[in-house]
């Protein structure tokens, strides 16, 4: 699709999810990323990190740890930001984060608005909304500055297809008290700029 559309770019990495499903992870690993680095109009790297709704034990958790640090790696060799899967492990994602020099996005944040906070205090992050409300998200996008968002739909999961980002917008614009228009045009810019898209 992105090879085929000038407006569609490509984010490319192995889930959590999937990464645990693997003993031999580090075996995989050479060839996965030797085909992610391939990848036409690759802008991220992601949705990559820990998840540990899924991993319920200790060897699931070491197999996405060494997955999520070996693409963290892969990015930096890359000079591309991350966009971040963190479920029930956003403090240890954090943490992690902290020992590389990458710009990152918490995907479908969920997680404690303090962590956001954390997140965007290092200069580096950003928090991304998909259209579905809870009492953490909320208060993110309450105490987060505009600069800081971006809209997802999260399709097929959350939303049902890429338009339902604008259902994302307007509850950024309801949350924050600011026109819906000024919404739109803020994130995009973010997401442009982010993932250095002209």
């Amino acid at each position: 699709m992105a090879s085929e559309n000038d407006n569609v770019y490509l984010c490319a990495g192995i889930a959590p999810q999937e990464a645990m499903k693997h003993p031999d992870i580090k075996i995989y690993l050479v060839e996965w990323e030797n085909e992610i680095v391939r990848f036409p109009k690759l802008v991220a790297i992601g949705e990559i990190g820990l998840d540990y709704h899924w991993a319920k034990t200790q060897e699931e958790r070491f197999f996405q740890h060494e997955c999520f640090i070996s693409q963290l790696s892969l990015a930096e060799r890359m000079n591309l930001p991350v966009v971040i899967h963190s479920r029930d492990a956003e403090s240890e994602c954090l943490e992690i984060l902290s020992n590389f020099n990458l710009n990152f996005m918490l995907h479908c944040y969920s997680g404690p608005a303090e962590l956001a906070a954390q997140a965007v205090a290092t200069g580096k992050g950003i928090v991304s909304i998909p259209p579905i409300s809870g009492k953490e998200r909320k208060k993110s996008i309450r105490d987060l500055p505009l600069e800081k968002l971006v809209a997802e739909s999260d399709a097929p999961y959350i939303g049902k297809s890429p338009s339902d980002t604008i259902q994302a917008i307007k509850m950024i614009a309801e949350i924050k008290g600011i026109d819906e228009d000024a919404v739109r045009a803020q994130t995009l810019m973010n997401t442009a700029e982010f993932f250095k898209i002209k």
